[in-house]
């Protein structure tokens, strides 16, 4: 599959879901929450790129980069509870989150893929 349609029905799909939790985090902040932290954009990514590709091992190669990511990740969000915390303005809180998470995601791609075994 490919094109602009297909390209276009991956967009709607992956919007409607991030819509949806959007929707249901402002009724539900706990529950937004834990589906926003689940895995749904890896399981949509996995899927377009499979069927993208149709290669197993491209799949798993990006399935270990994401487990791996989850490290600078959590320094956004502990950065981002730190500051909302002590009221931090909320532009500044994504902002100087953001920055943490560069540097870690940074020192991740410097010195993690040399740890990690491939395979």
């Amino acid at each position: 599959m490919s094109g602009i349609p297909y390209f276009l029905i991956k967009t709607i799909i992956s919007a409607l879901l991030i819509a949806a939790v959007s929707e249901l985090a402002k009724r539900l902040p706990s529950t937004g929450g834990l589906i926003a932290a689940m895995p749904l954009t890896t399981l949509l990514v996995l899927i377009w790129l499979y069927v993208d590709t149709g290669d197993y091992q491209l799949a798993a190669t990006f399935t270990r980069s994401v487990l791996f990511a989850i490290i600078p990740t959590i320094f956004f969000f502990i950065t981002a509870l730190f500051l909302f915390r002590r009221g931090v303005p909320f532009v500044a809180v994504l902002i100087l989150s953001f920055v943490v998470f560069a540097a870690a995601a940074l020192i991740h791609q410097i010195f993690i893929p040399n740890v990690i075994p491939n395979g």
